[in-house]
């Protein structure tokens, strides 16, 4: 099933078409050299900024959203994609018998969380939206697992690769949280950590062409659909540009902050 882009704001709604383009603007903002006045080209006004945490190479940014009524969470994705695709070196580290995530998100995530978590203590509001791009969609994946039993949470994602194992996968779906995937076209990342090694993407994808112009809402319930970004083998969907232009936004380093 294809829609234009109108079709897709309406499918989905407009409050979680705001949502989703919401998200995309903070997710481009962490890649911007911004502080608490908030006067980035994209930062939008009716954030509040609580926090900018620059940490292990990584930025998060934690503020509140008066529309919305909802803190959020904002991670960067990696600073250079190329890099990370060719130093990864994909392994699980299991948190039981069954439950395992990628080592390298974990270890990061570990540096991270309790500077995190301790920020978003201090509010108390709990709605909690949780986004980012690329590496940083990762970190927010773990985040919301970690989470979701305090706090309402929104998991918006663009350019995620994969997290965990299956049984990580069916952890999460027995928490209760809206999970929207974003994919773009041939990006290479989402087809990372390959399913070979044991991983899989949590379901919730919105996969859209290289043009913008056709959208569809997978049915990845019980597996990843074959009709959408898993329809092209990770030998052919290498695309680097694709991943670095989401819902025609610029991410990464060449954004325009």
């Amino acid at each position: 099933m294809k829609f234009i882009l109108i079709n897709f704001l309406f499918l989905i709604n407009l409050l979680n078409a705001y949502i989703i383009n919401f998200s995309l603007n903070l997710s481009q903002a962490t890649y911007c050299e911004v502080d608490y006045k908030w006067d980035c080209k994209v930062c939008d006004k009716s954030n509040e900024i609580y926090n900018i945490i620059s940490k292990e190479n990584e930025k998060i940014i934690i503020g509140e959203n008066k529309i919305l009524n909802t803190l959020f969470v904002a991670f960067r994705g990696s600073s250079n994609l190329e890099n990370w695709i060719d130093d990864a070196q994909f392994s699980h580290i299991c948190l039981d018998d069954n439950i395992c995530i990628d080592k390298g998100f974990y270890k990061l995530y570990q540096k991270l969380n309790h500077t995190i978590i301790k920020k978003l203590n201090k509010h108390l509001n709990k709605n909690l939206l949780i986004t980012g791009h690329s590496l940083g969609a990762a970190l927010a994946t773990l985040l919301t697992y970690e989470l979701n039993k305090d706090y309402n949470i929104s998991l918006i994602t663009f350019g995620s690769p994969r997290v965990g194992n299956k049984e990580f996968v069916k952890e999460m779906l027995k928490q209760n949280f809206l999970s929207n995937r974003i994919t773009h076209y041939f990006d290479i990342v989402p087809h990372l950590p390959q399913e070979i090694l044991n991983y899989k993407h949590l379901p919730g994808e919105i996969w859209y062409n290289e043009l913008n112009s056709e959208f569809k809402i997978c049915n990845d319930e019980i597996d990843e659909d074959n009709e959408c970004s898993n329809k092209c083998s990770p030998f052919f969907c290498t695309s680097t540009s694709d991943h670095l232009n989401y819902l025609n936004i610029s991410m990464g380093k060449n954004g325009k902050c």
